[in-house]
């Protein structure tokens, strides 16, 4: 692993070791229920941890060859994460209220503001892009140069493409598939948890509302078709959709791979198992003593039981080579009740 993989690694374990990656159920602010949670508010109460996230942030700014004069965090979680870069490294900063004081001199950015300089915001998370958004109209309307944000973690749900069509470049640390790979390499979580929360990710990315300008909208997952309602598909192949039919009406989508010798077992299995599967996957070509009296009986069971066989032959050769396989030779794949077989192509 190089450097700055280690580096990241170690800074993704120990933000998960202080509970800044949560995972389980969630309700978002959205009311969307969530198998992860990110929170790095509580950074602030360990300072070598946030020490280290704002200096990442800093080298990534550097890396990208970024030019600015000053840097602005996003209210309000990347404030302290601003101010020791800024004091760190002797950067001027600016302060951008979420309200407008209603005394004083009713400012929304507090600090030194030069129009036409250029600002760099910094920000912990970004899901839609609207928090970066916000930020960045309130400082171009003060004349200031707004063209990259450095994030500490992509949630990979739109808000990149969001703050491209806005002509602001995003830099991120880490994504939150990186951020899984790692948490799972080190055993933090499972398999299926990782499974979980992309399939989360997927389902919820967020898409722009209209083409004036709105913030962001979270994407409707798209609706879960049943087994028979995708058995009805347009140009689904018949096949597929006699399978589908069958799994609806058996509410079952198990499938046997029956790598067996014997015939006399085969037929046995066949016909035990066959009322709780869709399809028994078979190996002819393994039989000792095959004979086509026994693919006509496991033919038989196939219909009575109602499952589909899946005739695991591979054809690899050349064109008639494959056809003479498929049609003749000891097996004869091809002529045995066609309609009760799927067989696999290569």
């Amino acid at each position: 692993m190089a450097a700055a993989d280690s580096v990241l690694g170690s800074l993704v374990t120990d933000l998960y070791d202080v509970q800044a990656f949560k995972f389980g159920h969630f309700v978002l602010k959205s009311g969307l229920s969530s198998p992860v949670y990110i929170d790095l508010r509580g950074i602030v109460s360990r300072p070598r941890l946030l020490s280290q996230v704002a200096e990442i942030l800093f080298q990534t700014a550097q890396n990208a060859g970024i030019k600015f004069d000053t840097v602005c965090g996003v209210p309000y979680t990347a404030l302290p994460l601003a101010t020791i870069i800024c004091s760190t490294n002797q950067i001027p900063m600016l302060i951008r209220r979420k309200e407008t004081k209603d005394y004083g001199t009713k400012r929304l950015v507090e600090g030194a503001v030069n129009p036409g300089e250029a600002c760099l915001i910094i920000e912990d998370v970004i899901t839609s892009g609207s928090s970066v958004l916000e930020t960045v109209e309130v400082l171009q309307k003060e004349g200031l140069q707004v063209t990259d944000a450095v994030v500490l973690l992509d949630r990979e749900q739109g808000g990149r493409d969001k703050l491209q069509e806005h002509g602001i470049r995003l830099h991120s640390v880490c994504t939150l598939s990186k951020m899984l790979a790692i948490l799972e390499q080190q055993e933090k979580i499972d398999a299926e948890m990782v499974e979980r929360v992309k399939r989360f990710i997927q389902e919820n990315v967020f898409v722009a509302a209209d083409h004036n300008g709105s913030l962001p909208s979270v994407k409707k997952a798209p609706k879960e078709l049943s087994f028979g309602a995708r058995a009805e598909l347009p140009r689904i192949h018949p096949v597929a959709s006699k399978l589908l039919r069958l799994m609806q009406k058996k509410e079952t989508n198990l499938c046997v791979s029956a790598d067996i010798s014997e015939s006399r077992e085969l037929l046995q299995l066949a016909d035990a198992l066959g009322p709780s599967i869709c399809m028994l996957k078979t190996h002819v070509d393994i039989l000792n003593d095959f004979t086509l009296d026994v693919m006509e009986e496991l033919t038989t069971l196939a219909k009575r039981h109602e499952f589909l066989i899946f005739e695991d032959r591979k054809f690899a050769d050349i064109g008639n080579t494959v056809k003479k396989q498929y049609e003749g030779g000891v097996f004869k794949i091809g002529i045995i009740q066609e309609s009760a077989r799927i067989r696999n192509p290569a």
